[in-house]
């Protein structure tokens, strides 16, 4: 059973890892039952195409997810004779979904409307959506898989975090069931560097509730050695089974696709493709190639710097500040949110991959799911890390450099180092090393310990 808030058509790089692990471990003899989301189909995320990426045969249960937030507009806008304004309430898709964009309100009626729609919005942030808006889809998931467990064979159970709400559906099913529970996190929940936007008394909170939810787990997974070791010094009672298993690549996630933009011709291109919200912000790489136009402005003509993903209102007003000030906003171009297909294609066309990490206490066991697109498509990576895990798999695998994130003096010397010569046409990586990040070995060692627990439960349940 795999509860999974993140899984296709929604186009986040969450959603990779799930959903190649599901139809990987048929190989190995498993086949899973996949609960997961019902999108609207007008989330800004949605890509229909992604469907695709679904082995056929799959079974996928689909819930929807409860817009509260949506509800409560609906209801003023009927209090104030308004009508109901669909593309304003668009059921969010992930726990940390951006905030509506403005709209320009012309009427006090309007004005009072936003104003009290921006007050409820940080209300249920803060106080209800505790750990996140899927607490009320977590509900409906944990009825339904206890009634799947009642009438199917099933050995395991599989959470995925984020979203974190599915933590309690894995907590719950374990109590129910007594089938065993392995929880994998992607992303830490307590001490995240995207959620240190918490206050500290909801920090807390949330602490206590994942070490009461995890002391019903069986096995913790994390994708990194430093994420494992920080979540033992966190939860040292904890008495489930510790686990790695990184993200990984696909050698073959590129399939037919061929390089169709030839290298040295035009411009140089660095290309991102993701979001930039939060502390994943690259500031650093604009202020390094600012400086280089101020004292050697030939250097940088022929550079663009393409970001294919939303980037958060008010990073993008300092980016704007930033390229303004440097008079470098011609070498930007922020492309916004583009198909998965047109992202593959600008990572196997551009010079450069711009690789943009989160920055914060936790850093050093950041590796993101974007890391292994960017191995598979093998052009050099010019990484702005902290000092950890992401930066020692680039550099030991010979694909390229990392600095520092925010350090932009780190950032100038390298970009200056890398104009100067030649952009390598093939990056001969050590493939032998990257082979422990094959998804299918990854994937060989999860099919493993699905074993283990499973013949584990079924000698306890003999006895």
């Amino acid at each position: 059973m795999v509860i999974a808030g993140e899984f296709p058509p929604l186009k986040t790089i969450g959603r990779i890892r799930t959903v190649k692990f599901v139809e990987q471990l048929r190989a190995h003899g498993w086949e899973a039952v996949v609960v997961t989301l019902a999108p609207s189909g007008q989330e800004p995320n949605f890509d229909p195409k992604l469907l695709d990426e679904i082995t056929e045969g799959v079974e996928v249960i689909r819930l929807p997810l409860p817009d509260i937030e949506a509800k409560i507009a609906d209801f003023a806008k009927l209090l104030l004779g308004r009508k109901r304004d669909v593309s304003q309430t668009k059921e969010p898709t992930t726990p940390a979904s951006r905030p509506p964009e403005k709209t320009s309100a012309s009427s006090p009626q309007s004005n009072l409307l936003d104003w009290a729609h921006g007050i409820v919005r940080k209300l249920l942030r803060t106080f209800v959506h505790v750990p996140d808006n899927y607490l009320p889809w977590a509900r409906a998931a944990t009825a339904e898989c206890i009634k799947i467990c009642a009438a199917r064979k099933i050995d395991a159970i599989y959470t995925t975090l984020p979203p974190f709400s599915s933590a309690y559906v894995g907590h719950d099913l374990r109590k129910a069931t007594g089938l065993p529970w392995i929880v994998d996190y992607r992303d830490l929940w307590f001490g995240d560097v995207l959620r240190e936007w918490l206050p500290e008394w909801r920090k807390r909170l949330e602490l206590r509730i994942e070490k009461r939810l995890l002391k019903a787990a069986d096995v913790i997974v994390t994708v990194s050695e430093p994420k494992t070791a920080y979540m033992r010094r966190l939860h040292p009672l904890i008495k489930a089974r510790w686990e790695t298993l990184t993200n990984g690549y696909d050698t073959d996630i590129y399939g037919n696709r061929e390089r169709t933009r030839q290298l040295g011709q035009g411009t140089i291109e660095f290309v991102y493709t993701g979001r930039l919200f939060k502390n994943r912000r690259g500031y650093a790489f604009a202020e390094a190639l600012g400086r280089i136009h101020k004292t050697d402005p030939g250097q940088i003509e022929n550079i663009r710097v393409r970001i294919l993903g939303g980037v958060e209102a008010d990073i993008r007003a300092r980016y704007d500040e930033i390229l303004t000030r440097h008079g470098i906003a011609h070498l930007y171009d922020f492309a916004g949110d583009v198909s998965y297909d047109a992202a593959m294609d600008a990572q196997i066309n551009c010079d450069y991959l711009l690789l943009i990490v989160d920055t914060g206490e936790t850093s050093d066991g950041v590796i993101p799911g974007k890391l292994f697109e960017y191995v598979a498509a093998r052009r050099p990576i010019f990484a702005l890390c902290d000092p950890g895990a992401t930066q020692q798999i680039i550099e030991r695998a010979g694909l390229g450099k990392a600095v520092p994130a925010e350090s932009i003096d780190a950032c100038e010397a390298m970009l200056r180092e890398w104009l100067a010569r030649p952009v390598p046409e093939k990056m001969e990586a050590d493939n032998e090393y990257l082979s422990q990040f094959d998804r299918r070995e990854i994937t060989r060692r999860l099919a493993v310990l699905l074993d283990e627990v499973a013949a584990s439960h079924t000698l306890t349940q003999g006895c």
